[in-house]
């Protein structure tokens, strides 16, 4: 491959690890350390229990579980709005936070179990339960790492993947990347120029020989 396309390729790499850069200081300034603290300044509740929470209008909130219940899935909870209608809610996605920043939650054994959004503003009151009554655990309200909505990626955007996933995915996968496309591109280069003094240093051998001979 020639000098200039390899240059091509360095300067579109140099750029993506800019770009992997910015991305990582973005997600975990403004998604993995906000939603981090969030976990660790909650107060956890036994399950049976309610808790009441003042909320805006649209606010989502993620129902974190911890526990036998929540480990066996028998953790069932509802939420109510301030005109006392039920709220839906909504499961993870198949990859999430738990999956790779396990090591972010600041209370062990925590994992977000779903998520609810406020409709109306006010007081919303959310209770859980162990579905069979038979096991023991604790819950509490804390920030959202589920996300709302999907982005359409691949060709034509024709596969749907959840903005928790990506995040997910961003917030380990970014940092390294943008510490080791420079590392490896500079690597190839010192390489590469000792190899073009090798040649050089064997060429002018080459050339004194044949002038003595």
């Amino acid at each position: 491959m020639s000098r200039g396309r390899l240059a091509d390729r360095d300067a579109v790499a140099f750029g993506f690890s800019a770009l992997c850069a910015l991305a990582g200081v973005l997600i975990w300034t403004l998604w993995v350390t906000p939603i981090a603290s969030s976990v660790g300044d909650a107060d956890a509740m036994p399950i049976g229990r309610s808790v009441r929470l003042e909320l805006s209008a649209g606010e989502r909130v993620g129902v974190w579980g911890s526990g036998i219940s929540a480990a066996f899935g028998t953790m069932e909870c509802t939420v109510t709005a301030p005109d006392g209608s039920e709220l839906p809610q909504r499961a993870g996605p198949s990859l999430s936070w738990d999956d790779t920043l396990w090591w972010m939650t600041p209370k062990r054994g925590f994992e977000q179990r779903s998520q609810f959004a406020a409709i109306d503003a006010g007081l919303h009151a959310v209770t859980c339960v162990d579905s069979l009554d038979r096991y023991e655990g604790e819950f509490l309200l804390a920030g959202d790492a589920f996300g709302n909505g999907s982005v359409g990626l691949g060709r034509n955007g024709g596969s749907d993947y959840a903005v928790g996933t990506l995040l997910a995915l961003g917030a380990v996968f970014c940092p390294p990347m943008a510490v080791l496309l420079p590392v490896v591109i500079m690597i190839r280069r010192l390489a590469a120029r000792r190899r073009r003094a090798r040649g050089a240093g064997d060429a002018d051998a080459a050339w004194t020989t044949s002038i003595e001979a």
